[in-house]
């Protein structure tokens, strides 16, 4: 994968990152990668497979980041975005260990994502979501509020998620700054 040629914003926002250090960028190993596949019981995409091994992670970039991206949300193409992005393997782990199971601090409140889909972060309180469904698979998708109850249940199910890109690649050459993607496309900023 060669991140500089599918976006180089992105790639810039990469090295930023990356010279910061540890707490900021950690990297992925293969470890890593396949423990997150044995807790999700399914291969990843390997378009994002070779994006955590070689770059590990991106997170935003507040004022000039590629941070912003289009989704089909409620029936409308809008523009958002997510400040953590794309983290390193172990932080998907946690995600995917805390919002696919029961809550921990609340028995009643089971998975908080659909089956079949990996969230990316539980940092903000909403996630980007890569899809291993068959026939789904590789799509990424957007939760831009993860609520605290059981996924499918009283008003939280699909139409809380948009629709974001066909695959990994495609949604990292997609990423741009809310002023270029409102140009292009005149989407509302949600």
């Amino acid at each position: 994968m060669d991140l500089k040629a599918i976006n180089p914003k992105l790639y810039d926002m990469w090295i930023a990152q990356k010279k910061l250090g540890p707490g900021y960028f950690e990297e992925s190993t293969d470890e890593d990668i396949k423990a997150l596949e044995g807790e999700v019981k399914a291969e990843l995409p390997q378009d994002y497979k070779e994006f955590l091994k070689e770059y590990s992670t991106v997170l935003a970039r507040i004022g000039d980041g590629a941070n912003y991206f289009t989704m089909t949300y409620q029936g409308k193409d809008v523009i958002t975005w997510d400040a953590t992005l794309i983290p390193w393997a172990k932080l998907t782990l946690l995600a995917t260990r805390t919002l696919r199971k029961t809550m921990a601090t609340d028995s009643t409140v089971g998975p908080r994502i659909p089956a079949g889909l990996v969230p990316l972060t539980i940092d903000n309180q909403s996630t980007l979501l890569i899809d291993i469904r068959d026939d789904e698979f590789g799509k990424v998708w957007y939760l831009p509020k993860i609520k605290r109850q059981t996924f499918g249940t009283n008003a939280y199910d699909w139409n809380d998620i948009g629709f974001v890109a066909s695959s990994f690649t495609t949604f990292l050459s997609e990423l741009d700054t809310k002023e270029e993607l409102v140009a292009k496309y005149r989407y509302p900023v949600l």
